[in-house]
């Protein structure tokens, strides 16, 4: 089975478009297509369904894309493990990171890769935890950092970094003229929180059926920027900690109190794919996670 289109049928898929694709592979469209076609024939089906705004998967497709991927990951594991055995650590290493932990790791992770393994290709995709968990159970991520918000361990993951739980929003709302906000007091307060599932707002609804009320979740947005674009318009408030809104924090445009009875911590953890063997650059970009965030720890 030829690689090049195991290749191009996994770049179509991840991208949604056959000339995106091309563009990222670097090779002509229409030569990607032809690999994809010669791959029909050989598979017996269609695996795309084309159309007016890209390329989506069939039921063929749908099944074929993980082993596709699995292959690919081993023939790149492969090649990596050949160069590793003569050379510093290089290749391309995936990162799925939370919006919390990507605030400012990510520059620092690669102006330490630049300066101590240039040949390490770091490329971070963000995302709430549960997708993020999700990209590590499937392999598409070597790397995962992720929230959790509940006491105890998380099997293979260890924790990274610690923060508390605030409720943030414009400076002049009357719920945040004091230091501390009680859970309770969220009573009939119009919230935005990322979108369902999500773990933070799963505690919550727990920790308020407790205490006899719902929370007025009015909006879910799919990112932290556009819950800050919604804060900033309105008279929204939102549950979190205090760094994915550190700028208007501290221009003054937001405020926040920290939530009490109960507190609420969150845990960044750090974990690994089980999907396939990790590659020794892999094995350094974990290294590096783990110094920078000690070096946040002690800064604190």
């Amino acid at each position: 089975m030829d690689l090049r289109a195991l290749r191009a049928f996994g770049s179509v898929a991840e991208h949604g478009s056959f000339s995106r694709a091309a563009a990222v592979l670097g090779v002509d469209a229409s030569a990607l297509s032809r690999q994809v076609a010669a791959l029909e024939r050989e598979v017996g089906g269609r695996l795309f369904y084309r159309t007016g705004r890209g390329a989506a998967l069939t039921e063929l497709g749908e099944r074929l894309v993980p082993r596709a991927r699995a292959i690919l990951a081993d023939t790149d594991a492969f090649a990596e493990a050949a160069r590793d055995s003569r050379e510093r650590p290089s290749g391309q290493v995936t990162l799925g990171v939370v919006p919390v932990a990507a605030r400012g790791l990510v520059a620092a992770l690669a102006g330490r890769l630049r300066s101590d393994f240039p040949g390490i290709r770091l490329r971070a995709l963000e995302a709430y935890s549960g997708v993020v968990e999700e990209w590590l159970a499937s392999g598409r991520v070597e790397i995962g950092l992720f929230n959790r918000y509940r006491r105890g361990k998380v099997r293979d993951a260890e924790p990274l970094l610690h923060a508390d739980v605030f409720l943030v929003g414009p400076c002049a709302h009357p719920a945040l003229r004091t230091p501390e906000v009680p859970l309770r007091a969220l009573a009939g307060i119009p919230l935005a929180m990322p979108v369902s599932p999500n773990s933070l707002a799963s505690l919550l609804a727990a920790l308020t059926v407790s205490q006899r009320f719902e929370l007025d979740v009015a909006l879910e947005a799919g990112s932290t920027p556009l819950i800050a674009e919604a804060i900033s318009g309105s008279d929204l408030c939102t549950i979190s900690p205090r760094e994915p809104f550190a700028r208007q924090l501290a221009s003054g445009e937001f405020a926040a109190s920290r939530l009490v009875r109960p507190s609420v911590r969150q845990t960044t953890w750090l974990a690994l794919t089980s999907a396939r063997p990790l590659p020794q650059a892999a094995r350094v970009v974990v290294q590096a996670i783990r110094e920078l965030a000690r070096g946040e720890r002690a800064g604190k």
